[in-house]
């Protein structure tokens, strides 16, 4: 559904944390680093633990608001408003498009073992 709407997408291992302020944390960073982490996200791990106590499908449709790793990466207010401005509604469509298809549908669903 991704690649439809002309845009792309990266598959990957997703550190899900409540902490903050890793970012100058260098034993946290080397430890990104080893678990090939793509990205860190800090709304969803709720969702993911509870699904996965539960034994509950469960899967994330993540937009990237931020690189905090590089210096003009870093999330402000302003370039929140800006993501939000142009990404918002376009990612919000993909995502409920793409769970009508695969309700509607099915999918083979590629799991992710580490």
């Amino acid at each position: 559904k991704i690649l439809g709407y002309g845009h792309d997408y990266r598959t990957g291992v997703v550190y899900s944390t409540n902490r903050r302020i890793w970012e100058h944390d260098r034993a946290f960073l080397e430890k990104l680093k080893k678990m090939t982490s793509i990205g860190i996200d800090m709304e969803t791990a709720t969702i993911f633990i509870v699904g996965h106590y539960n034994v509950i499908a469960r899967g994330a449709l993540l937009l990237v608001s931020d690189v905090p790793l590089t210096p003009e990466g870093v999330k402000t207010e302003e370039s929140d408003l800006q993501v939000t401005k142009n990404w918002a509604d376009s990612h919000l469509k993909i995502g409920i498009d793409a769970m009508t298809e695969i309700g509607e549908k099915g999918e083979k669903i590629k799991h992710f073992m580490y």
